[in-house]
């Protein structure tokens, strides 16, 4: 049985805190938007709909975030990880309105919460229709992260130092864009980027967020793009690690192979930089327009390969990363 829905204002959210009274200012009022929580009986699971207007999905601004809480923290903050799906959303199911996440996530879920986190599961793709093959549609994920980051940061439940941050493929992506000069360089303690791309990139700013990329050594996502990203943060100063699992493909299995989809992964050699001021540039200083970027990422030569042996061992570097800040 679930509790009755519950309508109210995003700050006020810290409010549902155990043994807690979060004092909110007007300001903090007014920065968010009306939002719907559900708490399911039994399951230490709160699930969030919550608005990021985005103009590709124009009236589709609902998202998800199903939050997942160790069973014994008592008055103690917790940790806490974002994590942003890939394009595929085939791990588990949400306990309320229908929201998904990737198996990553689900998987993700299990270790955390015995290493004492919470896990917040972001669910990006809400109602949006969108495809794994539906490259070009995708939402800017990173907002959704940042938002729900503001809001669970005033919930005294959780250690707001110690707010984290991991995606897979897409989500990856996402992780990505915190290098770019306009994202918020103080909102995440740490990051993992699961399986980038890096095909598209931002161009590197300093941050103050720990960044790990974890690469799968025969993913068709070519390594060598993301050994250029990696080098290219490196150099601005930022702290950031690169580990390559051997052997394995994009879903960190055994059995890879190249087959036929959409995927981001035609400018590997010569990746794209896009500046804050939205213009874009080859890895060699050419310049190049959004379109003619897109024309030349976009291939259909996807991967195949779901058995997933080493997903597990990934999902432990990660936490181990994030163990060294916790």
């Amino acid at each position: 049985m679930q509790k009755r829905m519950k309508r109210l204002l995003l700050p006020l959210l810290a409010a549902l805190a155990i043994n807690s009274q979060p004092v909110l200012t007007n300001e903090d009022r007014a920065n968010f938007s009306e939002a719907e929580i559900i708490k399911v009986n039994n399951k230490n699971i709160e699930v969030i709909k919550f608005k990021v207007p985005d103009k590709k999905f124009p009236d589709r601004n609902d998202v998800l975030a199903q939050i997942h809480f160790p069973k014994y923290y008592k008055n103690k903050k917790l940790s806490l990880i974002i994590h942003q799906h890939g394009s595929n959303r085939d791990g588990l199911r949400f306990e309320k309105w229908g929201g998904r996440t990737d198996e990553w996530g689900r998987r993700l879920v299990e270790k955390a919460l015995e290493r004492g986190y919470a896990v917040a599961l972001l669910d990006s793709f809400y109602k949006r229709k969108l495809k794994p093959s539906d490259k070009g549609k995708f939402p800017n994920g990173i907002l959704i992260s940042e938002k729900l980051n503001s809001i669970l940061s005033k919930d005294e439940r959780f250690d707001k130092s110690k707010i984290f941050y991991s995606g897979f493929s897409y989500g990856a992506s996402q992780v990505l864009k915190l290098q770019d000069k306009r994202a918020n360089s103080d909102l995440f303690k740490a990051a993992v980027a699961a399986e980038p791309g890096c095909n598209k990139v931002s161009f590197p700013f300093k941050s103050n967020i720990k960044t790990l990329i974890i690469k799968g050594e025969d993913s068709h996502y070519n390594p060598i793009a993301c050994e250029y990203y990696y080098n290219l943060v490196k150099e601005t100063g930022n702290q950031i690690e690169y580990v390559s699992i051997p052997k394995v493909n994009h879903f960190f299995s055994l059995n890879g192979s190249i087959g036929k989809g959409i995927a981001v992964n035609g400018c590997s050699e010569n990746i794209v930089i896009q500046y804050p001021d939205r213009t874009f540039k080859l890895a060699d200083g050419t310049s190049i327009n959004k379109e003619e970027a897109q024309r030349r990422c976009l291939t259909k030569e996807s991967g195949e390969g779901t058995t997933r042996e080493k997903l597990d061992e990934a999902i432990n570097i990660s936490l181990n990363y994030f163990d060294k800040y916790k």
